[in-house]
């Protein structure tokens, strides 16, 4: 994959695109169907006054109150600079009727009228999301023990970036993170030269150029955007899914992900999608491997 210009600026649209469709075999598509008796639906939950930030609360019918619940964040993906919450509503639903309460977040996306907003930035909406879903059930008469994130793209990349380097932070201890096709890696030793340059071009809004690379203060801008650099044998158990004909977040990802998680004896599933692109909608068979992961998951790190 070779960020030349062209490429650079039919990112951000084919993204949106792309992570639309992922998941919809899997989870129902977007046709997914919710009423009443399927469960409640809160929508429209402001956690950040300032940018009138929202998250939508979905709560199986039923549901025990004398126990903790399996909870479930879904944060869509879009290139960081697209997208919204709606776009995980079938993830949502289907989830949920399965007995997980699930959530999909709005969060601030990257944009030149907005500089002052940042990767780390959407880190610290998580947070506040998380905490505000927590108060949310807790006045619902909901238990809380543990939260299970998950991502597409740019969401997936946010989920485990999340996962790994704030875990100690989170309002609810983090139970496991799955996601699909997450940019794992920003740095040379996995893109090259020229790819990791255009990624972190990108995403930052600097014009970086492969030889600035070796800069101390470009390294570790890399390394910061990298979920693999905060993986540890600390780190939550991970079930990812990537495709084998995806140009856009390619295998290598995978690979790095799951090299740093073999490394540092992380529990780990990942689900190989060898027929698809970014939008994971040619593997039927391993879109129900990965729910079938999830739910084993549930069972063993939020029983």
């Amino acid at each position: 994959m070779t960020f030349k210009s062209k490429i650079v600026l039919d990112f951000c649209g084919f993204l949106v695109l792309a992570a639309a469709s992922i998941l919809v075999i899997g989870c129902g598509g977007f046709g997914e169907p919710w009423s009443p008796e399927d469960g409640q639906l809160i929508p429209n939950q402001v956690y950040d006054k300032d940018r009138n930030l929202v998250y939508d609360l979905y709560i199986p019918k039923d549901l025990k109150k004398d126990v903790p619940v399996r909870l479930m964040l879904f944060i869509h993906g879009g290139a960081w600079k697209g997208g919204n919450r709606h776009e995980q509503d079938y993830a949502c639903r289907s989830y949920a009727k399965s007995g997980c309460v699930t959530a999909t977040i709005e969060y601030s996306l990257l944009s030149g009228k907005h500089p002052e907003v940042t990767i780390l930035t959407m880190l610290d909406q998580i947070t506040a999301c998380i905490r505000d879903i927590k108060e949310k059930l807790a006045a619902e008469g909901y238990q809380t023990s543990k939260i299970a994130l998950s991502g597409v793209s740019a969401g997936g990349h946010l989920a485990l970036l999340y996962s790994y380097s704030r875990a100690e932070e989170s309002p609810i201890p983090i139970a496991f993170v799955f996601e699909f096709v997450g940019p794992s890696d920003f740095c040379e030793r996995t893109l090259g030269a020229k790819d990791s340059a255009g990624f972190i071009s990108f995403v930052t809004g600097q014009k970086i150029n492969p030889e600035d690379l070796n800069k101390p203060e470009i390294k570790e801008l890399g390394e910061s955007l990298s979920p693999i650099s905060f993986v540890t044998e600390k780190s939550v158990p991970t079930i990812c899914a990537y495709g084998g004909k995806d140009w856009l977040v390619p295998p290598c990802h995978r690979d790095a992900l799951v090299q740093a998680l073999e490394k540092n004896g992380v529990p780990h599933v990942c689900v190989d999608f060898p027929n698809s692109d970014h939008g994971m909608g040619n593997d039927p068979d391993k879109a129900e491997e990965f729910r079938i992961a999830v739910f084993s998951y549930c069972e063993k790190y939020m029983p």
